[in-house]
C-alpha cells in the first residue's frame, strides 16, 4: 500500500505540473514529460493495487483519483478546442437556430460571433457533427450558465465521476476486485482528457459501464437502452449490442431502436441534416489516421473493416468472456477509427478495468504522443511517435500468436 499511496502522490503531482501549464500545445514536449511521469505512476499503482483487496484499497484509489481529477478541473482546454464548439452549439441553438443548420464561419451566424469563443473554434466552416442527446446536453449547461467553458467541462468531469461508481457496479456484479477501479480512476489519460480538455467522452463512460453492468445482471432491455442513449451522444455504443447474448438481441435492439428513433424524430419530421458534416469529417480530416486509414485512404474500406471486426467479436468469438470481448471491441473499432483521437481512447478504459489487458491499457498512454503534432513546424504526426504509438498493441498481437503457435493443441487444429 505504502508504494501505490507514494505512486498517488506522484500522479496527482504529475496532473498539477500540467494544469500549470498555460497552454499545452505551445508547450506540448513539456506535457507529454509530465504526462509520461503520470502514467508511470499509474502503471506502478495499478500492478500494486489491482490484486489488494479490503476497503483501504479502494479508498485510496478513490481519494487520490479525486485529487487528481480536482487538479485539472480548472485548465483551460488547449490540446483541443472541442469545449468552445461546445458552448458555440449551444448559443446557436439558444438563439432559436438549428445546431446543424448552419457552419460557424456562416454569414448567417455572424452576429453570434465574439471574442472569446468563434476564434477557437476548430473546423469553423464545418457544420456541427455532434448528434441530438449531446446537443440536448450543451443546450442544458448553457441554460444554467450561457457562454461559460468552465462551466461545459465542469458539468461533463461530474457526469464522469458517475461513470467511476458505475464501474465500480460492474466490477461488482462481474465478481471482480474492486480495487481494479484503479485502472480506470487512476488512467492519465481520463483525467487529462475529460478532466483537463473537457471532452463529452466523459459522459459515455457511466452509459456504456451501465450498459455493461445491466447486461452481466442479465437486464438486455435497460442495456439496449443505456446504448441507445449512449448512441445518442456518440455513434459508437450502438456497435457494443453485438457483445451482448444472442438470445437477448431482440429485446436489446428494441430498446436501443426506440430511445435512438425517439432522439432523432425531431430532426426527421422536420428534415434537419442531423448528420453535419459528419461525411465531411470521414473524408477531409486526417489527424493520427487509423491503422486501414493509413494504408488504404478509401472511407469505404475503413467501414468495412470495422463492421467486419464487429462480426467476428460477436459471431465468431462468442466464447471468448464478455469482458474480455468489450475489450477487443471497443480497442479494436479505436484503432480502425478513421482517426485516432486520443480523446477517443476514454471508452476503452473502463472495460480495462473489467478485463484487464497489458497491451491496450499501454496504448492508453502512448496514445498521446498523438499530441507531438504540436511539436512539428508544419504540424504533423512523426513517424517515430506513430511507432510508439502502436508499440503495446504490436507486441500484445506478437506475443499471442507466439503462445498460440507454441500451443501443440492450436498446431494440430491449423494444420
Amino acid at each position: 500500500m505504502t508504494g501505490a499511496a507514494v505512486a498517488g502522490l506522484g500522479l496527482i503531482a504529475a496532473c498539477a505540473a500540467i494544469a500549470r501549464l498555460s497552454n499545452l500545445v505551445e508547450s506540448a514536449a513539456a506535457f507529454l514529460v509530465w504526462f509520461s511521469v503520470a502514467f508511470l505512476c499509474y502503471a506502478l499503482a495499478s500492478w500494486r493495487l489491482a490484486a489488494a483487496r479490503g476497503p483501504r484499497a479502494l479508498a485510496l484509489v478513490i481519494v487520490v483519483g479525486v485529487i487528481a481529477r480536482l487538479t485539472l478541473v480548472s485548465a483551460a482546454p488547449t490540446l483541443s478546442t472541442d469545449a468552445y464548439r461546445y458552448v458555440w452549439d449551444a448559443r446557436v441553438a439558444h438563439a432559436g437556430i438549428g445546431p446543424y443548420a448552419f457552419a460557424p464561419a456562416d454569414r448567417e451566424l455572424e452576429r453570434l460571433r465574439d471574442a472569446e469563443i468563434f476564434p477557437r473554434l476548430n473546423h469553423p466552416t464545418w457544420r456541427t457533427l455532434y448528434p441530438p442527446a449531446t446537443q440536448a446536453f450543451f443546450q442544458t449547461v448553457y441554460r444554467l450558465m450561457p457562454d461559460s467553458v468552465l462551466a461545459m467541462k465542469l458539468a461533463v468531469a461530474l457526469l464522469e465521476l458517475v461513470g467511476v461508481a458505475t464501474v465500480l457496479g460492474l466490477l461488482r456484479a462481474a465478481g471482480r476486485p474492486l480495487s481494479h477501479a484503479v485502472i480506470y480512476v487512476w488512467n492519465p489519460l481520463v483525467l487529462v482528457e475529460v478532466w483537463g480538455t473537457g471532452h463529452v467522452d466523459g459522459v459515455l463512460v457511466p452509459l456504456v459501464a451501465g450498459a455493461m453492468w445491466a447486461s452481466v445482471r442479465g437486464r438486455y432491455a435497460a442495456a439496449g437502452a443505456l446504448l441507445g442513449v449512449g448512441t445518442l451522444f456518440k455513434l459508437y455504443p450502438a456497435a457494443l449490442l453485438g457483445l451482448l447474448p444472442v438470445a437477448a438481441w431482440p429485446a436489446a435492439t428494441a430498446s436501443l431502436a426506440g430511445v435512438v428513433l425517439l432522439g432523432y424524430a425531431p430532426g426527421l419530421v422536420t428534415g434537419t441534416a442531423v448528420l453535419g458534416s459528419l461525411p465531411r469529417y470521414l473524408t477531409e480530416e486526417y489527424f493520427n489516421p487509423g491503422l486501414v486509414r493509413s494504408v488504404v485512404g478509401v472511407p469505404i474500406v475503413t467501414a468495412a473493416a470495422a463492421a467486419a471486426w464487429l462480426t467476428a467479436l460477436a459471431v465468431v468469438r462468442r466464447p471468448t468472456p464478455l469482458g474480455e470481448r468489450a475489450v477487443l471491441l471497443v480497442g479494436g473499432l479505436l484503432v480502425l477509427a478513421p482517426n485516432i483521437f486520443p480523446w477517443y481512447a476514454v471508452s476503452l478504459a473502463p472495460v480495462l478495468a473489467w478485463a484487464p489487458s497489458l497491451p491496450w491499457i499501454a496504448f492508453t498512454g502512448t496514445v498521446m504522443f498523438a499530441y507531438t503534432f504540436f511539436l512539428q513546424d508544419p504540424w504533423n504526426i512523426p513517424g517515430w511517435a506513430r511507432t510508439v504509438e502502436f508499440t503495446p498493441l504490436a507486441l500484445g498481437g506478437g506475443w499471442w500468436l507466439l503462445t498460440r503457435l507454441s500451443t501443440p493443441g492450436w498446431r494440430e487444429r491449423a494444420t
